[in-house]
């Protein structure tokens, strides 16, 4: 079986310092690989330096998540929207997959932890087959994708022989992804059909102690945007075809090889060298919608948010939260999936809608809004709440419609 070398370097050499460095480190490189550049000017220091979200965004759909017994959540880590129905799995320990409706209704759940053949031990990621509206669950414990209707009945399931922290579906192929793996197939990316056959690997596992897994595929019409942690290139995967969509150039910012191994060999922690050499991790939590592609990455302790215009190439940084401009309920820069139109965020309204009806009154102070705004937002989170205690209420789902020219 044919494997393409795609070793950057050594694997740890992901931080290339020129684009015919970076055609020699690859095993294929396509020649439209676009480079982003990024200097260290360009990262303004100052915190309350934002992006308004108006800039690429049109307009936000709220949609609270129903708070009932079966579908009590803790903070999500995963959202996958196909047709009328919400998917989303838990950050810590998810035992199942909680379908909604669009508006926020509870409809069931998917899959259930066990040891039982239709059960799963050890769910890490799911991914949604739309064609045939099945879901399918990834059993890192037993190597073993489930596949399941969108009502939680079993239909059968796939050995893969791969523990995978990571899982995406597209055109009959599982694409899976864990950070150097030690054990089974030594390579971090694994494409395999339906019927568990390995058709495609790529990038050859170091076998490192420590391991990241941070949010890896992006659905495209055409294909599979993949990043890789401590990685700075964005991929395009059309089935088993692998090419360089872009790659962002950090320059100065990057670290060295050396610290790259330093870090997967736990000589040194990462976080010390973000303060020591004011450096950045990597590209991560990639999303491309219409001419806009969006990543971020975490600087010394910031978390920086790149919004890309593919058409202009015109590039913006966010160094401190994204401004949101449109409903004030925007925390962080992460958003957790996407659609053909819009990016997904996640607002975790039992902690902190008490604060942002409160800082409303601030923000009028301030002169960021006017009274009729601050009453008009006010009113808008009041009137999301359920019930009166703010508690008991499972996270919202935000839908960001990027703008169209």
């Amino acid at each position: 079986m044919r494997r393409r070398n795609l070793w950057l370097g050594v694997v740890t050499l992901v931080f290339l310092t020129a684009c015919s460095h970076r055609e020699k480190q690859a095993g294929r490189v396509n020649e439209d690989c676009v480079i982003i550049p990024v200097s260290e000017q360009d990262i303004n220091h100052d915190t309350n330096s934002t992006v308004p979200l108006s800039t690429f965004v049109d307009k936000i759909d709220i949609i609270p998540l129903e708070f009932d017994d079966p579908c009590i959540l803790g903070e999500i880590r995963k959202v996958a929207i196909c047709g009328d129905n919400i998917f989303v799995i838990e950050s810590s320990r998810p035992s199942t997959v909680y379908r909604f409706d669009m508006q926020g209704n509870f409809l069931n759940r998917i899959g259930t932890r066990g040891q039982g053949p239709e059960e799963v031990v050890e769910l890490t990621d799911f991914a949604v087959n739309e064609e045939e509206q099945l879901i399918y669950l990834m059993d890192n414990m037993r190597q073993t994708v489930l596949s399941c209707t969108f009502d939680g009945a079993v239909k059968g399931s796939v050995n893969v022989r791969y523990y995978a922290h990571r899982l995406h579906y597209k055109n009959g192929l599982f694409y899976l992804y864990r950070d150097h793996p030690s054990k089974g197939e030594l390579f971090c990316l694994v494409i395999k059909d339906v019927h568990g056959e390995t058709k495609e690997s790529f990038f050859p596992s170091m076998q490192y102690p420590v391991g990241m897994s941070r949010q890896m595929f992006s659905p495209q019409e055409d294909g599979v945007l993949f990043t890789k942690p401590m990685n700075d290139t964005i991929y395009l995967l059309r089935d088993t075809e692998m090419s360089c969509l872009y790659w962002v150039d950090f320059g100065s910012l990057r670290f060295s090889p050396q610290e790259v191994e330093d870090i997967y060999m736990e000589r040194k922690k990462l976080i010390d060298l973000l303060h020591q050499r004011k450096s950045i991790t990597s590209i991560d939590h990639v999303f491309m919608v219409g001419d806009w592609l969006y990543f971020n990455a975490i600087h010394t302790v910031l978390n920086i948010a790149f919004i890309y215009n593919t058409r202009t190439h015109e590039l913006k940084i966010s160094t401190g939260s994204l401004y949101d401009d449109l409903d004030y309920m925007f925390y962080g820069n992460i958003f957790y999936g996407q659609t053909k139109e819009a990016l997904i965020g996640v607002y975790n309204a039992g902690n902190n809608i008490l604060h942002g009806i409160n800082r409303y009154d601030r923000y009028e102070k301030e002169g960021r809004i006017t009274k009729e705004q601050k009453e008009r937002l006010q009113s808008k989170m009041k009137a999301l709440k359920r019930g009166d205690n703010t508690e008991e209420m499972n996270p919202w789902i935000l839908l960001y419609h990027l703008k169209k020219d």
